[in-house]
């Protein structure tokens, strides 16, 4: 090809290279369709179509995979014997007698490697060991044996650092880790501190080339729960499994995905009719490795070509920076959406507290009647108390914070100063003994002595996820029937921080009717988006009311609709009476998608000292819920539980 074509020139070497691996496979008597043989050659044609920015539409043609067959048949014709032009270096790590060097015996001949399980025939050193086999070189870097107990860390350093210095000067293509096969399951977690002590010292890298070898692959499989023996594959794989599982966890990638080999070095294994030994599943293991290895190699060679790592880097900082080239993360719209169409009840001092049902929704959503509330019918009335100033006790706190004394956990100190601090008790968690998954603050003020606002924030993580809030808002009462209420908000949503600005002005044009109209601005990726709302609450009677609102937010030409109407009925005019029901319907379009929801809430009081309470919701999705809960405040167990899924 014209060497000023990079196009074509690219294309020649990756052609190249998928000559050289099938004569490789054709010298280690393995078929053009092998598993290994075809997946690399899949690779390459997918990776040279996104290079050549083709995508994924269109698979892969067998064009220059039966050209690239039909190449190599032909130079392996005109010499089978040729030199290849191909090295390939391969580090070994592994503990001690888990068959390393057997494993170089086998592959190079014997007598290339000292092995053994005793001392004196133990590798002592960091060695490289050379050969040409099949046309090209294999250079393998043989250490000894690691220790996977803990008092043998400095022993451990001492081999890996003289490692590491070894390979500054013979760079490994391959890496190959090894293990034993016949290991039970439950001693794997030894080895974590030996893999985390590998990764330390060759960094996270080291695994991205590596290849679980598992020695002694020609054991008898153990029993299984029912007595039995279990296969030779499911034993394969739940070993592999637990090995694999094993290194991501010390790694602290979960993404890695070691291919694994099996070895057997024993004298009386048994062979077939060529001398090779053969494992129980019939595979001749030799040229399987050595297979394994070299594809690696030439995947790392057309890595190398194409260039995939800096465009991966390139991709990875575009990300960071908001998205892919040219590309911008979308912004969840119907989060946002759902957040800036919720009602939020204005903050008002008592001289403008408004009278006449209002918000009876918050209460509803933010706790559940409680059966305890007396009605005020029934409430008999009491004296006065004379106040009299008795200075409080010191409040009783544990002598120590350690983690055998946990009541400090339960307790807050409310201080002048509105300020308070919460933990956030989780009941039924697990991730931590105590229930603490977090804490909250919040602290409440007034600005000029006539607006109200609160500040409040709150952490909380579990084992896997950390979740951050803050909400700062404030209410400028204009008049008793108009109120302006501003906000800022930060939340964590996946793995961004969403910052809004919000502001909605509420206004009671007559007794019986409000307007609400609210603008929303959030950031979040990189991307702002726009929202805006209006909702009007309409007192249909006494003790109805019905809430009608609707709403839009657009990011990048992209916009997403809601609305929302409510009915919100008081069964009693008694204020102290918490019997109340609830019925909503929902819509919410986005990018053509409509999805429709409803819900309804009624809570009625049995007798004076039982409430039942039944809710339901149901969605254009074909999924929904039916509750059905009771409580009492009589000395028994709970009335009825049930979750009941449509």
């Amino acid at each position: 090809p014209d060497p000023s074509d990079e196009d074509a020139t690219r294309t020649y070497e990756l052609q190249m290279l998928r000559i050289k691996l099938l004569r490789l496979a054709s010298r280690l008597e393995q078929s053009p369709r092998n598993t290994v043989v075809a997946q690399v050659i899949y690779r390459l044609e997918l990776a040279e179509q996104l290079k050549a920015g083709k995508g994924t539409q269109k698979d892969p043609s067998n064009s220059s995979f039966d050209r690239a067959v039909a190449l190599a048949e032909q130079a392996e014709k005109e010499g089978s014997d040729a030199d290849l032009d191909f090295t390939c270096t391969i580090l070994l790590l592994g503990k001690s007698g888990v068959g390393k060097s057997a494993v170089i015996n086998s592959l190079l001949g014997e007598g290339s490697a000292p092995s053994g399980t005793d001392d004196e025939d133990a590798t002592k050193k960091v060695q490289l060991i050379e050969k040409k086999i099949h046309g090209m070189t294999l250079r393998l870097i043989d250490t000894p044996g690691l220790q996977a107990s803990a008092t043998d860390i400095r022993y451990n350093s001492t081999i890996m650092n003289d490692a590491k210095k070894f390979t500054k000067q013979h760079k490994p293509d391959i890496v190959l880790y090894f293990d034993r096969l016949d290991i039970p399951s439950r001693s794997d977690a030894a080895d974590l501190p030996l893999l985390k002590q590998i990764t330390n010292t060759f960094g996270q890298a080291i695994w991205f080339n590596a290849i679980v070898v598992l020695t002694h692959a020609a054991a008898a499989p153990p029993d299984g729960a029912n007595g039995q023996p279990i296969s030779y594959e499911m034993y394969v794989a739940q070993r592999s499994h637990i090995v694999q599982q094993t290194i991501r966890q010390a790694a602290g990638d979960m993404r890695l995905m070691n291919p694994v080999a099996l070895a057997e070095n024993h004298p009386l294994c048994r062979t077939n009719r060529a001398g090779e030994r053969v494992l129980p599943n019939g595979q001749v293991w030799k040229p399987q490795l050595l297979l394994l290895c070299f594809a690696s190699k030439i995947l790392t060679e057309a890595n190398t070509l194409l260039n995939l790592a800096a465009d991966q880097q390139k991709a990875a900082k575009a990300a960071r920076a908001g998205g892919m080239p040219g590309q911008q993360k979308v912004p969840p719209l119907p989060f946002l959406l759902s957040s800036l169409i919720t009602t939020r009840k204005p903050r008002r001092l008592v001289e403008y507290e408004d009278d006449g049902f209002e918000d009876l929704e918050n209460e509803i959503i933010s706790g559940e009647p409680s059966p305890y509330d007396i009605p005020a019918d029934q409430m008999e009335p009491t004296p006065t108390p004379k106040q009299v100033s008795i200075p409080a006790p010191d409040p009783q706190l544990p002598l120590s914070f350690d983690g055998d004394t946990q009541g400090h956990h339960y307790r807050q100190l409310e201080s002048n100063q509105q300020w308070s601090c919460r933990p956030i008790v989780d009941a039924h968690g697990w991730d931590h003994e105590t229930g603490v998954e977090g804490f909250s603050v919040e602290h409440q003020f007034v600005l000029k002595d006539q607006v109200p606002g609160v500040v409040q924030a709150q952490i909380s993580k579990d084992k896997k996820d950390s979740n951050f809030g803050f909400e700062g808002e404030m209410s400028v009462p204009h008049s008793r029937t108009l109120i302006s209420t501003t906000g800022v908000d930060i939340q964590t949503v996946g793995k961004d921080l969403v910052y809004t600005a919000r502001g909605e002005t509420r206004w009671k044009f007559c007794a019986v009717d409000k307007i609400i109209g609210g603008l929303s601005a959030s950031f979040v990726g990189g991307v702002v988006a726009l929202g805006t709302k209006i909702e009007n609450r309409f007192k249909a009677r006494p003790g109805m009311k019905v809430v009608v609102s609707t709403g839009a937010v657009t990011a990048q030409k992209d916009v997403a609709y809601a609305g929302n109407l409510e009915t919100i009925i008081r069964h009693s005019e008694d204020p102290s009476n918490p019997n109340s029901s609830t019925l909503s319907a929902s819509f919410m379009n986005w990018r053509g998608d409509l999805a429709l929801g409803c819900n309804g809430m009624s809570s009625i009081q049995v007798g004076k000292d039982t409430q039942v309470t039944s809710s339901f919701n149901i969605n254009s999705r074909g999924t929904g819920k039916i509750s059905v809960r009771a409580t009492t405040n009589q000395r028994m167990s709970l009335g009825s539980v049930g979750l009941i899924p449509i």
